[in-house]
């Protein structure tokens, strides 16, 4: 269009050049012109859009209110001649068919609006909107206009002011304001949906009207402005077309009067305490001023008062080339962090001081020509030429060293290696693998460097070697092995090349040209550097919105603090340290009022309003790169925030992506799955505090950000629904205090991250143990749990000149993460669908009641490393003995005189440097500081020696040994044997015993006396053993003990002080909600009082009547409900993911945006049906709700009382109350004012199938058949779906005296269809009981496998019991309800007795007698085929004999 007018414009001034040389006397010369076009011409599609864009700007017409006309944007094609528009349109079909090769340019498609990021509504509730909309508007009287077909002179409004207010302004050039720049980023792949509210006006929100309300246009005719009509100007509205609106909004003196009460949120009051208490209920606690209380934490936090990126730190304002870095003899010092490997070159980053300025700088070093070491294993006996007649057979021959030579360079040659060396060397192997001779044998050393990208297979074999080991091994891991890194620590480089190639956006660059160069300080130096430098560390809090039309979720605010120059075992609180905060927030169309200028003004750190989401990225990955973090801590950000950030750098092309990490990259890689990208941090450490790492150091339940600030910072944390999220950003508000406060939120995000980490201390733990285990720092603290016991082991065997086993990829190895047997565990390495492949820990059975004498826990110090170290079990000193199925017995201890093997000795080390440690620490002088310091090294130094078990037992692990595992359990099994031998031998009762320790019965109850016969039962066991020491870990006062691993009991804790110790029981499991637990620890503390069992039973029944009246009038929190249940693999993944509560809240939450997959909890609360009442038959699963679904204000969701007493109440406290006479489950459930009869059927304990109760026919049908699924219709016409009803039930019934009827479309249903769908869904429910799941009574493990035990549970740890979870009873009394609903007689007397309702229903029955008939033999032929209807007799009576 541009390019036209432009033509135009020229032509038209030619031709007044061409006249005006014609009047002076010129020649005129006529030129044939071409036919100008006139019109631009697009397609269908094309048109439709720019239509809608249209929409988007809303009306042409301005304060024309209803006496004009207003333009929606549409062109009316209805009101022309019909042949004239066939006419048109076979022209312009002619055209497009004329010019199809020469497609015209599509405009861009239209920027997001905040209707995009609004969640849409289910169908059913935007269905039930529009009803209620429209029953409104039929109850609307319209008032009568007449209108004139010819269009009235329009009346002009009133002059506006010159300078008009705030709320004037807005309100008279409201449709102006629809021209502004909207500032989302760019425009999504699609153009937005053709839904309700953007055919209105897609950036206005729907206003409700009451009768009460004053109609839009009186409201228009009574606005006040200044002036007088007189001085209107028609021009006036034109006038500021050019004219930015949101700059008006910036200026402070335009703000009303009422905003100006009202003081802008920017600074708030200090607290007395930088940390408050959580709140009891889910209100967000407030101040007497109004605000929340978490706005206090956030004011009080020691922030530098900095604008600039990060310019305190000192790191970002020294150059590389102002770098002084080399010592006096020209060698590097730095202290190494993370690595990288790439192109066969090994990238080490980490920090060093400017000897200049004294900052401390980033560095990464690159070591080049590093090689590869191949093992080749000579055979014993050569075999047959390939090909040959001894092919595969040994021979006689001995192979010599100069045929394995030329073998393996045949090899190498096919593989691709260029050159190799080799030489003969001597070396050991001890691992058992097979044909693989132990001891020192001659091996085939070969080298060929990193660089060259062939590797050879390590299952690869000739006539004249047989394996190759050490074809899988990195550069890392071998260099770190020759070099004796063990961890992050101060590394020396000779002859470091100092030049900037531009691998790494660190400040300084440092290449040295071979391994040895690289060393690290020896303990014995005295010129070492000891301390470790300072770290920059930085906090990043994403926040994120989904944006439905696209499809994809953005990123709207991200907060990064930063901590420069922090030493990682300071114990000062990160709130007391400075910090800078940079805080980016993009708006969603645009910004709210003033915010730009609020923003501006902000003195607690730099918060940057940016103009779309790249700008956003850009500006974050600038501070990443000038802050320059060693250490980057966040929550769930490998999981999700890290994915988001990653993939809208790469679609939105984010200017230097890499800086995210601190290895530049030109080419994108490859975007892992979910939780998979930690390779795009490299050279930053990540501490993300919902890891599998940092889970195993942090004491949670859920791991939510929430709970751990309410657990280990004392302090409330306000949650916000990401489904709201969008109307913090809403430019309607008059003020920008919402969406400060968000931005608010997500700063103090940032700090609560940062202060759980440096509570839990998990930086510095993790780097002990790795210092410990010898690997990357990184990998320990993102779960690298195995792989810190293989390079331990790895260290040790390689000094000591063993070759060591391959480490295999794939899927084998992706189970290292799933299965790790620890110290003191009983579970052991399992395969699915095999028996386990050696015996675990020994746990006797439980004698069962409640103890009131002193019980003796006498428990074995490490139990496993000290049998290690006690018997010398070693891969070197143990013997493998096969049986005669092929099977590996277990082996016989070495002897006495076998010298100590290396697993024994390492453990012995790792144990007398903690006792070092711990003597340590008794020292008084000693500061905290450094009384901090030795703790952790103690804890670590414990965690890996009693984790050295681990590898031996773990079957995908590197130095799996199953002999040495199955040994030392076998000897745990016996060592607790006979210390149950020795104990009855004393005349003490051991009541309980497991794995490695033993509950012994005083039968005393003088403390003092329990003593003292603790240290001689002590003295009697430490005396048959050299190095295994069983000591007292406590007395209990009263011992509750239900059954194996479960037990409760009162400790002591001296003579006057007890506490509780609760193991295994209900209240500790997540899948019982808050209410259970807090019931049955008031259950249990009475149990436990010591008074008289009339007073327990008493108080118990008094207390849950009073429960049951407090639950069921809603008085109760919500939060008291949530029940928590882990995802043991991705929701999607579950093959019976309809019977799964947490599963099906799992998959909601994902098909709103979210993200949840394998190892997260999830949250959920158990609701009535859709028809609000607990009787409803809909699939238990389907009624567990997310608890943000029930906290919203136009939620209808109730809470299911009566499931939550039934079932989250009553089993818990009946399994506490077996033990105890006076009450049963009957009169507990009647307590809880649940019907009695319905538990009296039930025995109390375990063996409940055991008992007898009523006829289920003698049970009333909402009972017999609440638990069965409804049988659903589906009409073929409108497609709905619905309930068949019991035809007694004539409210809901879709039976009718002339036949079904869909109450949809009021469409009668054929008889063939409702038979083949009853059958269908009778097969359903048969093929599920086919399926044979069953389920654990004790840990809800779901398998289809059956042990030989039959009903025992095969989880190794677990002694419950077994069910189907689909029975034959189940499936019986499913048919029987299909059946019910087409027994006519059934229905006639269910309602005998009732006048008119019996002659209806007899009517009723007689009409559709033949529809009824067909339907009860559809189910009877199945229910005759169900064994439970019959009884043999034969079998029943065979006993008896005539």
């Amino acid at each position: 269009m541009a390019d036209r007018s432009r033509r135009q414009q020229k032509s038209k001034l030619d031709k007044f050049e061409e006249l005006k040389r014609a009047r002076e006397g010129g020649k005129r010369v006529w030129k044939p012109e071409e036919d100008a076009e006139i019109y631009d011409e697009v397609d269908e599609d094309q048109y439709k859009i720019i239509v809608k864009g249209r929409l988007q700007r809303d009306d042409f017409i301005e304060d024309d209110g209803v006496e004009g006309y207003a333009d929606n944007g549409m062109d009316d094609w209805g009101n022309g001649d019909e042949q004239e528009s066939d006419i048109e349109e076979e022209t312009k079909k002619a055209k497009k068919s004329k010019k199809a090769k020469v497609k015209p340019k599509p405009p861009p498609p239209l920027a997001p609006t905040i209707n995009d990021y609004r969640p849409k509504p289910a169908e059913n509730i935007e269905q039930d909107f529009m009803a209620s909309l429209m029953g409104n508007m039929d109850s609307i009287t319209p008032d009568t206009l007449s209108h004139s077909r010819k269009r009235k002179p329009r009346e002009r409004s009133p002059s506006p002011p010159s300078s008009p207010g705030a709320e004037d302004f807005e309100s008279h050039r409201a449709s102006g304001l629809r021209y502004a720049d909207t500032s989302s980023d760019g425009f999504t792949e699609e153009p937005p949906s053709d839904d309700l509210e953007q055919l209105t006006s897609p950036r206005k929100k729907h206003r409700a009207y009451d009768n009460g309300l004053t109609p839009a246009t009186k409201r228009l005719g009574e606005i006040k402005v200044q002036g007088s009509s007189s001085d209107y100007d028609p021009t006036f509205d034109d006038a500021f077309d050019d004219v930015n609106m949101d700059d008006f909004m910036e200026v402070d003196d335009i703000i009303s009067p009422k905003e100006e009460e009202k003081p802008t949120v920017l600074g708030f009051q200090s607290a007395t305490s930088p940390l408050a208490k959580p709140a009891p209920n889910n209100a967000v606690k407030k101040n007497h001023d109004g605000n929340p209380a978490w706005l206090n934490i956030h004011a009080n936090l020691a922030v530098e008062d900095t604008l600039g990126p990060v310019t305190s730190s000192g790191a970002a304002a020294v150059h590389a080339s102002k770098i002084t870095c080399l010592e006096d003899d020209g060698s590097l010092r730095f202290f190494w962090l993370d690595y990288h490997e790439s192109d066969g070159k090994l990238f080490f980053v980490g920090k060093l001081k400017d000897k200049t300025s004294g900052a401390w700088v980033s560095c990464c070093v690159t070591v080049e020509n590093l090689e590869r070491n191949l093992f080749v294993l000579p055979r014993e006996k050569r075999t047959g030429e390939w090909g040959s007649i001894e092919d595969g057979f040994e021979t006689d021959v001995v192979p010599d060293p100069v045929d394995v030579y030329k073998d393996f360079d045949a090899i190498r040659k096919k593989a691709g290696i260029t050159s190799f060396k080799g030489k003969f060397v001597k070396r050991k192997y001890a691992f058992g693998e097979p044909d693989v001779p132990t001891g020192e044998t001659q091996w085939l050393k070969v080298v060929y460097p990193f660089s060259d990208p062939h590797i050879i297979p390590n299952n690869v074999s000739s006539p004249n070697f047989s394996r190759i080991f050490g074809t899988t091994t990195n550069a890392f891991e071998l260099l770190v092995l020759k070099r004796k890194i063990m961890g992050p620590c101060w590394l020396e480089i000779k002859k470091p090349v100092v030049e900037h190639k531009g691998a790494s956006w660190c400040k300084l660059e440092a290449t040295v040209s071979g391994a040895k160069d690289i060393n690290p300080f020896s303990e014995t130096d005295a010129n070492a550097p000891r301390e470790m430098p300072p770290l920059t560390v930085m906090s990043l809090s994403v926040q994120t919105i989904v944006n439905h039309t696209a499809n994809k979720r953005e990123i709207v605010c991200t907060t990064a603090r930063v901590w420069s120059n922090i030493q990682i075992d300071d114990p000062t609180p990160p709130d007391q340290l400075p910090c800078t905060v940079h805080t980016f927030v993009r708006p969603i169309e645009k910004f709210p009022a003033n915010f730009q200028s609020v923003a501006q003004s902000n003195k607690k750190g730099l918060i940057s309003p940016e103009p779309n989401e790249r700008s956003l990225l850009n500006r974050l990955l600038v501070t990443i790169y000038k802050a320059d973090p060693d250490v980057i801590v966040g929550h769930e950000f490998l999981g999700v925030s890290l994915d988001v950030l990653v993939t809208r750098m790469r679609d939105l092309k984010a200017d230097n992506w890499s800086r995210i990490g601190r290895f530049r990259r030109s080419k994108w890689p490859n975007i892992g799955k979910q939780g998979t990208n930690l390779k795009f941090l490299n050279g930053r450490m990540l501490c993300d505090l919902a890891s599998d790492g940092a889970k195993s150091m942090i004491s949670s339940t859920t791991w939510s950000l929430t709970e751990m600030c309410a657990t280990h910072l004392k302090c409330e944390r306000e949650d916000i629904d990401p489904d709201e999220i969008y109307n913090y950003f809403d430019y309607s508000h008059s003020n920008p205090d919402k969406l400060l406060r968000f931005v608010r939120h997500c700063e103090l995000d940032a700090h609560y991250q940062m202060a759980i980490a440096a509570k839990v201390q998990i930086l510095p733990l993790t780097k002990q143990l790795t210092n410990l285990a010898g690997n990357s720092w990184n990998k320990t603290l993102n779960g690298g749990r195995a792989e810190r016991n293989e390079y331990i082991l790895l260290h040790e065997f390689h000094r000591l000149k063993y070759v060591c086993p391959d480490k295999h990829y794939g899927k084998k190895s992706a189970a290292v993460v799933k299965q790790e047997v620890e110290e003191g565990d009983t579970a052991v390495a399992t395969t699915k669908g095999k028996k386990d492949k050696y015996k675990g820990g020994l746990v006797f059975e439980p004698k069962r009641g409640l103890w009131d004498k002193y019980i003796l826990v006498m428990d074995f110090n490490s139990l496993y490393p000290s049998i290690i170290q006690e018997y010398n079990i070693d891969f070197t000193t143990i013997d493998r003995v096969e049986s005669d199925d092929g099977e590996e017995k277990i082996p016989e201890p070495p002897s006495s005189d076998v010298p100590q093997g290396v697993l024994p000795r390492l453990i012995a080390t790792l144990v007398n440097r903690r006792r070092q440690v711990k003597s340590l620490m008794k020292d008084r002088t000693a500061t905290p500081a450094k009384m901090l310091q030795w703790d952790i090294k103690q804890q670590a130094l414990k965690l890996t020696a009693n984790s050295m078990y681990g590898c031996l037992g773990f079957e995908y692990s590197r130095f799996y040994a199953r002999p040495l595992a199955a040994l030392t359990t076998f000897k745990g099994r016996e060592i607790l044997t006979h210390t149950r031998e020795l104990a009855e031998s004393l005349h003490l009762d051991v009541v309980y015993g497991d794995t490695d320790s033993v509950f012994v019965n005083s039968n005393v109850t003088d403390f003092a006396e329990a003593l003292k016969i603790s240290h001689e039962f002590k003295k009697q066991v430490n005396d048959r053993y050299k190095l295994l020491e069983i000591d007292l870990d406590g007395v209990f006062q009263r011992l509750l003990l239900l059954q194996k691993k479960k037990y409760a009991a009162i400790k002591m804790e001296d003579a006057t002080r007890t506490s509780t110790e609760i193991k295994g029981l209900d209240m500790k499991r997540r899948e019982y909600c808050a209410l259970s637990k807090n019931v049955s620890q008031y259950v249990l503390s009475q149990i436990l009082s010591g008074e008289a069992t009339e007073t327990v039973v008493e108080n118990i029944h008094e207390y849950l009547n009073t429960l049951g009246t407090t639950v069921r009038s809603g008085k109760t929190p919500l939060e008291e409900f949530i029940v928590f249940k882990r995802l043991g693999k991705n929701p999607e993944d579950y093959p019976d993911a309809k019977s799964q509560p947490h599963v099906q809240v799992a998959l909601r939450m994902k098909s709103k945006g979210h993200t949840p997959r394998g190892g997260d909890v999830i949250p959920y609360i158990f609701c009535l049906g859709e028809d609000g009442q607990a009787s409803t038959k809909t699939a238990q699963a389907d009624k567990a709700h997310h608890p943000d679904e029930i906290r919203k204000a136009d939620s209808t969701l109730q809470i299911d009382f009566e499931y939550y007493l039934s079932q989250q109440i009553l089993p818990p406290i009946e399994r506490l109350c077996d033990p105890i006479e006076g009450t049963d489950r009957a009169r507990l459930a009647e307590c809880l004012g649940l019907d009695p009869a319905r538990y009296r059927s039930h025995a109390s304990g375990d063996n409940e199938e055991q008992s007898f109760g009523s006829l289920d026919s003698q049970i009333p049908d909402s009972i017999r058949f609440r638990s069965c699924d409804d049988f659903k219709i589906k009409c073929r016409k409108c497609h709905g779906e619905m309930a068949f009803a019991p035809i007694s039930d004539r409210t809901n019934s879709i039976l009718k005296p002339n036949g079904p009827i869909c109450p949809g479309c009021a469409v009668p249903l054929t008889l063939p269809s409702i038979q083949v769908q009853l059958e269908n869904q009778i097969r359903e429910h048969i093929a599920r009981y086919y399926e044979m799941w069953t389920t654990c009574s004790d840990c809800d493990n779901r398998t289809r496998m059956m042990g030989v035990y039959g009903r025992r549970c095969l989880r190794s740890a677990c002694r419950g019991s077994v069910a189907f979870a689909y029975s034959d009873a189940q499936l019986y009394t499913q048919l029987l309800y299909y059946s019910t609903l087409f027994d006519a007689q059934r229905a006639i007397d269910n309602v005998k007795g009732k006048g008119n309702e019996y002659e209806d229903m007899t009517t009723l029955t007689m009409r559709q007698a033949e529809f009824l008939q067909a339907m009860s033999q559809t189910v009877e032929k199945y229910l005759s085929q169900c064994g439970r209807r019959w009884v043999e007799l034969g079998s029943l009576f065979s006993f008896m004999k005539l």
